[in-house]
């Protein structure tokens, strides 16, 4: 193992997942915050993917040729420029994310799994600590949801997805590292979850530990595996059942209203804006700009202002239509397979996908979180997904 490798997966990490430019944001300006992202992504994409084209050729077109539904994506938002309703927002949008996901390749050409693992763990717990630290300086929030824990960022959901890719991270270093220590961690994280106030995050964080711990039950037994998967598949079937029958009771429990923070007024109303544009969308990063007619529509449906669709494929479909969304789908899908042939395998690390899919996938549900040039939940999927493409890896703590 090489702890620059570590040490270069939590500064990637730290630095794509957002912090830095939401505390410029919040003490120095607003308008940096956009600036700050495309700036980031740029030159960490242009000199990770140099320095992997240098010094790991070899691994770094492996890791493209495992990426390519994400470069078929990339492609696509590029391409919207032509449609785009705002192509001066599309642009500059397009150009990050590809840099984004340069940078996300590079780094899984030069890093096993345990690296990855370790330098994520390594970043959250940075990132865990620097938001207890900035409580008394904007670390909470204030006008909504008041005394929810945002850390560094503008706001607590976005915090609550670093905490549990944290919890995750700890979880699978314990098991693929064959290192319980490791569990440690999660209750640090479990902690700054309950503190940041996301239930989204919570349960999210909740489902993938959960996922994580079944599959080690399950591992290494095809017999076993193929039952337990039926079996996970049947009691996922029946709490589903038993939660949309007992849907308010549960939300009041948790806190929650019925109309999930009036999510649904929103989810109703961009449903019919992608009904107008289903098969090319409005461009990406394009449909929350000032100027745009059917922002203003779904603004006076939903009640309020709003600037995203609270729901990653949503926002998908809204930015790139079918065709993105598709690709987005099979990336998911095709991660959740390797993850499932990893469970197979003997401490085969690939089964950290798996977990991390079901944990993503919640996130995606209520939050716009994957899709856009940036963000932590969509930099976790996108190092995952390409990790666990490029085919079986062991972890090996003596090297």
């Amino acid at each position: 193992m090489s702890y620059r490798a570590v040490l270069l997966s939590a500064f990637v990490f730290f630095l794509l997942s957002g912090p830095v430019e939401s505390l410029v944001a919040r003490h120095v300006s607003p308008d940096w915050q956009y600036r700050l992202t495309i700036i980031f992504c740029f030159f960490s994409g242009l000199g990770l993917s140099t320095f992997a084209l240098l010094k790991h050729r070899s691994r770094f077109l492996t890791a493209i040729k495992a990426a390519w539904p994400v470069f078929a994506f990339s492609a696509v938002a590029l391409a919207s420029v032509t449609w785009s309703i705002s192509p001066s927002a599309t642009i500059p949008a397009a150009l990050a994310l590809t840099f984004f996901v340069l940078a996300t390749t590079a780094l899984c050409a030069m890093v096993t799994w345990r690296e990855l693992l370790m330098g994520m763990l390594l970043a959250t717990v940075f990132i865990g600590i620097l938001s207890l630290v900035l409580i008394p300086i904007g670390g909470l929030m204030v006008d909504i949801h008041e005394g929810a824990l945002r850390g560094p960022y503008g706001e607590k959901n976005r915090a609550g997805v670093v905490y549990a890719i944290g919890a995750l991270s700890a979880m699978g270093l314990a098991f693929t590292d064959r290192r319980l220590s490791w569990l440690l961690a999660v209750p640090f994280f479990l902690v700054l979850l309950v503190l940041s106030k996301s239930g989204t995050s919570i349960l999210a964080c909740g489902l993938g530990l959960s996922a994580f711990a079944y599959g080690e039950i399950l591992r290494g037994k095809p017999l076993r595996l193929v039952l337990g998967s039926w079996l996970g598949i049947i009691v996922a079937a029946g709490i589903g059942v038993l939660v949309l029958n007992n849907a308010e009771t549960l939300l009041d429990m948790a806190g929650e209203d019925a109309t999930f923070t009036g999510r649904n007024k929103i989810w109703t109303s961009v449903l019919w804006r992608i009904q107008e544009s289903p098969w090319l969308g409005y461009g990406y990063d394009a449909f929350w700009r000032e100027g745009n007619v059917s922002m203003d529509w779904l603004w006076y449906e939903a009640g309020f202002d709003v600037f995203n669709a609270h729901n990653g494929w949503l926002e998908t479909m809204l930015a790139v239509g079918i065709p993105g969304t598709a690709l987005m789908l099979w990336l998911v899908i095709r991660t959740g397979i390797a993850g499932l042939v990893g469970l197979n395998g003997n401490n085969d690390a690939r089964r950290f996908a798996l977990p991390a899919i079901v944990m993503i996938l919640m996130m995606s549900l209520t939050e716009s979180a994957i899709g856009g040039p940036e963000g932590p939940a969509w930099l976790f999927l996108l190092v995952i997904g390409t990790k666990a493409a490029m085919g079986q890896e062991t972890p090996n703590r003596q090297s």
